[in-house]
């Protein structure tokens, strides 16, 4: 692979950095790397810039809410991410501050690469936003619930009476999806997961579809304020067409350690297969 000779670090402004962040930029200036800029993630927005399209790597640190933020912001420059892990959680930034000088192989072009989809959530033109995770509907009140009409690609899937819907990629599946009862979908799978918020319905499940089809979610009842909320945090407001989902045909790039397993993460962070220890027969 390339080595990576400049690199811009992102770092988080709701977190303790700037030890780190000087660890971090004095380890880059002792590994032969040049530090092209340092840019806390509340800035990022005004101070994107023609020098950023000269970095040959984007190191993020904090947790996956920088990194989402991050590729929100910066997908578009087509330069890969890095993360280190400043978070509790983290799928996306998988390098912790007890393993920083692993960075000095990547640097030398020891990684691995990955790509993933970006996708739309549109109601028009002006109306719209992109998704890294997730797309949340919901119908803005505690128990107060929505009918739902889903369509993909033109075709009816069904009707639904519920809280809401999730509709989230393979990356957000450990997330917000995740939390809801939702399946696991490997980042590798390029899949759409449609995860039903408290259905009046038993028979409702999660159902994963191709993420080259649409989809559509329509509101048929019309007494209710309903919210859309893009990645955590932008609001989109709800129109008579439904929501369209959509690839954009855009993806952003991650690089990993060289021993990088995204099982591991998963056996760590979600605490798969832990033994049930000091059990007892009372």
């Amino acid at each position: 692979m390339k080595p990576l000779k400049n690199i811009t670090i992102i770092y988080s402004s709701s977190r303790q950095t700037s030890e780190v962040l000087d660890l971090c930029e004095n380890f880059l200036l002792s590994s032969g790397v040049r530090l092209v800029d340092s840019i806390s993630i509340k800035d990022l927005a005004r101070k994107k810039s023609k020098i950023l399209k000269k970095s040959d790597l984007f190191l993020v640190i904090g947790g996956d809410g920088t990194m989402i933020a991050s590729i929100r912001e910066l997908h578009d420059y087509e330069i890969p991410f890095l993360g280190i892990n400043l978070g509790r959680v983290g799928f996306l930034t998988d390098i912790y501050l007890k393993s920083i000088e692993s960075l000095s192989n990547i640097f030398k072009g020891k990684y691995l690469k990955e790509r993933r989809p970006i996708y739309k959530a549109s109601f028009s033109e002006r109306n719209q936003d992109i998704f890294v995770n997730e797309v949340v509907i919901h119908s803005g009140s505690v128990a107060k619930m929505a009918n739902l009409e889903l369509s993909s690609n033109s075709q009816r899937i069904y009707n639904l009476k519920a809280d809401g819907m999730i509709i989230s990629s393979s990356t957000g599946s450990t997330a917000y999806s995740y939390s809801g009862g939702g399946p696991i979908i490997s980042p590798k799978v390029d899949a759409i997961c449609l995860l039903p918020m408290f259905s009046h319905s038993s028979s409702s499940h999660s159902l994963i579809l191709p993420n080259k089809q649409n989809i559509n979610v329509k509101i048929k009842n019309k007494d209710i304020d309903v919210d859309i909320v893009v990645d955590g945090k932008k609001k989109l407001k709800y129109s008579k067409n439904g929501l369209e989902v959509s690839n954009t045909k855009k993806y952003f790039q991650l690089y990993h350690p060289k021993d990088y397993n995204y099982f591991d993460a998963c056996r760590s962070k979600l605490g798969w297969a832990l033994p049930i220890e000091n059990l007892r027969n009372d």
